[in-house]
């Protein structure tokens, strides 16, 4: 029998760009265990991602100007992934795509807004699939005389907490039935319908942990269409984090480049060491860091045009 294989990897957080998928195509990461498909709406690709337990969240940055009719670069208060988590109004009016370029933290207009319009800029973060567990306990409560309710601490000190609908309990090796054998209702103790003369009641419970943090690990994808020095690609609080780790690459046409970054501050100034560089055929730019009005800002002055930078930042709080 021949074993038919999908597209995958191993590799944990690795998840596939639009152009390695066709659609109808399916790929797996099997260290995340995750399934991804591409779909496409209007002409625009992205990559849906599936797993066991998700959940989806936006955040999203707003930033309003008034024009003043020569001004064409605005700052914006967070770095689009791309063309599809950002939209520009003019006095209320969507403007499409091709009215405006942006690079990094700077939104460019065509034609300078005139004065007294009414500027408006969104940033979207979509963050699906954030992750969510199942906090498996069991609690073991020993008793010598009759007993109906259970709560509090446990024969091992445990405070009793559970999901409603989300636990077993077990009154001397027998599972029990909820709602006709017991009820739990309250989040912090189980009442038995009958009382037990003496013995032992295990509950076990699997309560809902989940978290999301929008900045602690993020992707980052800024296409650098000019060759400046020191241009933005990526920005934290200061105030929030110390110290943060970057995966950096570095594409342009076949040539491709990829480094490491830590980097720390104290406030003022930004530390950081570069290691891990690897490239294809040359160097396509160098890494710097600083802070600006308190956020952590990470630099990158490509060798040569049209240098994409896509990195994933890890974070660690002060």
């Amino acid at each position: 029998m021949s074993t038919i294989k999908l597209k995958r990897s191993a590799v944990a957080g690795k998840v596939p760009a639009t152009s390695d998928l066709g659609l109808g195509e399916v790929a797996l990461n099997t260290y995340d265990g995750r399934i991804y498909v591409k779909k496409s709406v209007g002409g625009t690709d992205s990559i849906v991602t599936f797993s066991g337990s998700s959940a989806s969240e936006n955040n999203v940055h707003v930033v309003a100007y008034t024009g003043n009719g020569s001004l064409r670069v605005y700052s914006m208060p967070a770095i689009p992934k791309g063309d599809q988590y950002i939209s520009v109004y003019l006095n209320g009016v969507l403007q499409h795509i091709t009215e405006y370029s942006f690079s990094g933290q700077s939104l460019t207009f065509n034609d300078a807004p005139l004065a007294s319009d009414a500027i408006e800029i969104r940033i979207y973060d979509a963050l699906v699939a954030s992750v969510t567990l199942r906090d498996f306990k069991t609690f073991t409560y020993t008793f010598n005389s009759s007993q109906t309710t259970f709560s509090g601490a446990d024969d091992n000190n445990q405070t009793l907490a559970y999901d409603p609908t989300k636990i077993s309990v077990y009154a001397n090796g027998v599972k029990l039935v909820d709602g006709l054998d017991f009820t739990a209702s309250n989040g912090t103790s189980i009442v038995l319908d009958q009382a037990i003369g003496a013995g032992t009641v295990e509950i076990s419970t699997m309560s809902l942990a989940s978290f999301v943090d929008h900045d602690v690990l993020k992707p980052i994808h800024t296409p650098l269409t000019a060759s400046t020095l020191n241009q933005v690609v990526d920005t934290f609080s200061g105030a929030q984090y110390r110290t943060a780790k970057y995966l950096v690459q570095m594409t342009q046409g076949t040539n491709y480049h990829a480094t490491e970054v830590l980097l720390i501050h104290d406030g003022t100034t930004v530390y950081m060491t570069e290691y891990g560089t690897i490239f294809s055929n040359a160097s396509l730019g160098t890494i710097d860091g600083d802070i600006n009005a308190d956020n952590v800002r990470l630099l990158v002055s490509p060798t040569t045009t049209n240098t994409t930078i896509k990195a994933q930042r890890i974070q660690v709080g002060v």
